[in-house]
């Protein structure tokens, strides 16, 4: 009984160290790593979620001004050509 209280425990901390996310496109999917964007720039949820945090889907509008937009302000990582994010599957 307390391996199922603990494993449900950890449940809502393993939605946080979620890793990597694939965005299917058209032109070449975009591999997103998560833990890297939070712990390497030290970013807050607030930052790139509306509301609670949680895994959503992005369409190309949302994606370009969330990502780009990040990347460009920062000043860091590809956001430049199409290719910098999308790679051929």
């Amino acid at each position: 009984m307390r391996k199922l209280i603990f494993a449900l425990a950890l449940l809502p901390a393993a939605a946080f160290t979620a890793q990597a996310y694939v965005y299917q496109a058209y032109n070449g999917n975009v591999n997103f790593d998560h833990r890297m964007h939070r712990e390497k720039l030290q970013l807050k949820c607030p930052e790139c979620h509306n509301g609670p945090p949680r895994h959503f889907d992005l369409g190309k509008a949302a994606a370009h001004q969330l990502c780009i937009g990040c990347h460009k302000k920062l000043a860091k990582g590809p956001a430049i050509h199409c290719a910098d994010c999308h790679k051929p599957s």
